[in-house]
């Protein structure tokens, strides 16, 4: 067992944190030129040999632009999509495509910290995208109280209530090279 996993064989606060907070970077980066990637899932998610993880499988990723000229919006893996991407009309009012990113990445999150692996559909499905949800007992005494809140934010079904991916790098995921000590 490695040193960043816990008795239950989840992965510790802190390889979680810097999971998120690798992907948080690429996204900003992404995001910060118009881009949105549409397919956050744990199998596009890559170990560099630095130690860094990266977003892989970029096949789906759209300039905003192009989503608004061609009205289409690709939809990724449906265990993994934002509640308001479902809707028929989404292309008529376009929503925040990148907090539909940040959603994913919570979906993502919230799958390691809980150790499930998602259905297409069903009760568990509906309850992460209404935000009812409930994180099992055991989580609660693994992980933080504020990166669990967190993950909670990132699965809002409301997207004006989700942080974007450059908050979230500026308070909860800041760097430990940037962490003011006092």
């Amino acid at each position: 067992m490695s040193s960043t996993s816990n008795p239950d064989g989840s992965i510790s606060e802190t390889q979680l944190r810097q999971i998120i907070r690798d992907i948080l970077v690429g996204l900003d980066e992404v995001h910060s030129q118009d881009i949105v990637h549409l397919d956050i899932k744990p199998e596009n998610i890559l170990l560099g040999k630095s130690g860094k993880y990266k977003l892989a499988d970029l096949g789906m990723a759209r300039l905003l632009t192009k989503i608004t000229e061609a009205h289409t919006i690709p939809e990724g893996d449906c265990r993994y999509l934002a509640r308001e991407l479902l809707s028929r009309e989404v292309l008529q009012n376009l929503p925040d495509l990148k907090k539909s990113d940040i959603f994913s990445l919570g979906i993502t999150a919230y799958e390691l910290i809980a150790l499930v692996n998602l259905e297409k559909n069903g009760k568990e499905w509906q309850a992460l995208r209404q935000g009812t949800f409930e994180y099992p007992a055991h989580v609660l005494k693994l992980y933080s109280a504020e990166l669990l809140g967190t993950v909670r934010r990132m699965l809002s079904p409301n997207t004006d209530d989700r942080p974007r991916a450059r908050d979230l790098l500026q308070t909860v995921f800041i760097s430990s090279e940037q962490r003011i000590i006092s």
